[in-house]
């Protein structure tokens, strides 16, 4: 309670911060193309947001961060979605032909505007402190639609820069179009035997999914959006008494006894039958069920259980606190992201791998 307490009055006091905040001045430039135009009619009039890049053509952190701003301005829709980028150089020495000069050389396609163009005066605000301390170039401003000002978000390094910008452009309400992009992989078990019936999704987008074949492979294009963490998961239940023999049990009971130890991690979670985060007799009650038909489920657990292959195990012979109600096992990825992705699978129970992949 005294926790959410303390956050709600930090959110109201940030709130009460934002409120206190100037709002953005109008201003007109005229860009390197001859085009002009006007902050609030040309666009926060209309619902965009803006981002404003000050920056001047030889500031070398500028021309080292350059190559970011086009691919980010496309994901945000290129000037034709909620968003519109502008440049404008802050040294009197940058007239509209220099800009034109750097926007070539740099493949930048956002507007941009010299001294000539009336850079210096819409920049002056943003430079004298009064929204925030001016600490060089490149410097970012997020204009919202309601004309507040997000000065200065930044990162600790240009990649991490733009992070910060994206959150800040999100936070206006702006929405960044979602781009296709293909997923695929394999969901295999230890012997690496492709699993059929496996529902792979987004995790939060169920509408985006596919269920494997008896190879275990996957592939669907899902309509997602650049710079954003999404997760796959992967779902199998069904019969859960395949694979589960005597066996099985006898391999648990050396574990608990300390007769023959398991060690691998796919082996303990497959021998962890109650979902408990260890192994006791309970697991060997619960899967004796399952083998006379006394039950049909496993009431903590489901038939299997799958994880990242590629997740670097901590502690591999005591995964349960790594994987169980945490995200570490799931797949992350970006839009940036290289696939293939694959999964780990795990029949609980089965801990000699022997229950048929494509039940």
């Amino acid at each position: 309670m005294k926790r959410q307490l303390h956050l709600a009055i930090s959110l109201a006091l940030f709130a009460s911060i934002l409120c206190a905040q100037p709002t953005a001045p109008n201003f007109t430039i005229t860009d390197s193309d001859g085009q002009s135009h006007n902050l609030y009619s040309d666009y926060l009039d209309q619902g965009k947001t803006v981002v404003i890049k000050f920056f001047f053509t030889t500031c070398p952190p500028c021309n080292a961060m350059a190559p970011l701003m086009e691919p980010f301005y496309q994901e945000w829709g290129g000037g034709a979605q909620d968003v519109e980028f502008i440049s404008l150089s802050i040294m009197n020495f940058d007239d509209n032909n220099d800009v034109a000069l750097y926007k070539t050389a740099k493949g930048h396609t956002f507007p941009g505007a010299g001294v000539d163009g009336g850079a210096l005066t819409a920049s002056q605000p943003y430079l004298n402190g009064t929204f925030g301390n001016f600490t060089g170039t490149p410097t970012f401003a997020v204009i919202a639609p309601d004309r507040s000002v997000i000065f200065n978000p930044k990162g600790s390094s240009f990649t991490a820069t733009i992070d910060s910008i994206d959150v800040a452009i999100r936070s206006t309400g702006a929405q960044k179009p979602a781009v296709p992009y293909t997923v695929t992989g394999t969901v295999r078990n230890a012997l690496n035997v492709g699993i059929g019936g496996v529902v792979v999704s987004v995790s939060g987008l169920d509408q985006y999914a596919d269920t494997t074949g008896a190879s275990g492979q996957f592939e669907f294009t899902a309509m997602l959006e650049p710079r954003l963490d999404y997760y796959l998961s992967a779902a199998k239940d069904t019969n859960y008494a395949n694979g589960v023999t005597t066996f099985d049990m006898i391999l648990i009971r050396k574990h608990i006894l300390a007769q023959e130890i398991l060690t691998q991690p796919e082996k303990l979670l497959a021998a962890d039958a109650n979902k408990s985060g260890g192994i006791s007799t309970q697991d060997v009650i619960e899967l004796r069920r399952l083998v006379l038909n006394v039950q049909t489920t496993l009431p903590q657990h489901k038939s299997w259980y799958f994880y990242n292959a590629s997740y670097p195990f901590v502690n591999p012979e005591h995964p349960y606190p790594e994987l169980y109600n945490t995200l570490n096992g799931a797949v992350k990825f970006r839009t940036s992201t290289l696939p293939p992705f694959h999964f780990r699978a795990v029949k609980i129970g089965d801990l000699n791998d022997s229950a048929d992949p494509g039940q």
